[in-house]
């Protein structure tokens, strides 16, 4: 689908897309006419749909300035049970070292996703997930410095490219020893960690001694839910996509409202700062609602 202006010349948009049928298939076409649109598909669903619809931003930042905060997970076994599923999802965290760019925070994995995470498969899987009440899922989430970019490719969609920095990647690296050692402290018998090939660890100085030789990049196992940056906010349109209360320039009645009007990574889960921004545009549009006929 897409968003196209009003073909009749009146000011507005016609939001455009397909019923879906039972296997994914196509169905009908659905128009919806409107004065105002609000896209909010995340950092890579909004930047290809306004490729897809023929927008053009005069700062060429669509699509650009991807982050994403790489994440790496270890597993870490305890004798006694921890019950890591009770209370707040990640309401255990580690700010010690954000001044580093960063967090580390207790993750605690539902069976399903944890199941689908760890290496082993079969029967040493079950003998695994049997014990799913005696294991903790934590990990460092980085403030990453590198940038990626979003691409709408025809026939393919949007393709994602990223590429983690050597930086980046030292930091993930210190990240996971701070976690394991802060789970060797609080009791654990053994961790896996996330680098292809590295062997279980049973105390501080096994960690010690494979952490001092150096972990190839392309062995860490990463992963990412927080992706910002695509369609990023600045006043200026020669240098951003959207200005600060999220309306596309130079197309009057079009708003971002997600973390793609970013200009930035956060350090830290995005989730707040969405709500707070699109709340406060929120009440910007509704404001001057008179400006766009509504």
């Amino acid at each position: 689908g897409g968003v196209r202006g009003r073909a009749d010349g009146t000011r507005g948009f016609v939001v455009e897309g397909y019923r879906v049928r039972a296997g994914g298939r196509r169905g009908t076409k659905v128009s919806v006419r409107a004065r105002v649109v609000v896209v909010a598909g995340g950092a890579v669903q909004t930047p290809a749909l306004l490729a897809r619809s023929g927008i053009r931003s005069a700062s060429g930042q669509l699509g650009r300035n991807l982050a994403l905060h790489p994440n790496a997970m270890l597993t870490a076994f305890f004798d006694e049970e921890v019950t890591g599923w009770h209370g707040v999802h990640q309401a255990f965290q580690l700010r010690e070292f954000t001044s580093e760019g960063i967090l580390i925070t207790a993750n605690n994995l539902q069976p399903a996703m944890l199941a689908a995470t760890l290496r082993p498969h079969g029967g040493a899987l079950a003998e695994v997930m049997a014990g799913y009440n005696h294991i903790v899922t934590a990990g460092p989430l980085i403030e990453d410095a590198g940038q990626g970019r979003v691409r709408q490719v025809a026939g393919l969609g949007a393709q994602v490219i990223y590429r983690l920095t050597e930086r980046d990647a030292s930091r993930v690296v210190r990240g996971v020893r701070l976690t394991a050692e802060a789970m060797f402290a609080a009791g654990a018998r053994r961790i896996m960690l996330p680098f292809t090939g590295a062997p279980d660890v049973h105390d501080p100085g096994e960690l010690s001694r494979l952490l001092d030789r150096p972990v190839p990049r392309q062995a860490l196992e990463l992963f990412s839910i927080h992706l910002m940056g695509t369609a990023r906010m600045n006043d200026d349109p020669r240098r951003g996509v959207v200005d600060s209360f999220g309306a596309v320039h130079g197309v009057p009645g079009l708003f971002v409202a997600d973390a793609s009007l970013f200009p930035s990574p956060l350090g830290i889960n995005p989730m707040e700062t969405v709500i707070a921004l699109a709340l406060r545009n929120a009440r910007r549009l509704v404001e001057q609602r008179g400006k766009y006929g509504i």
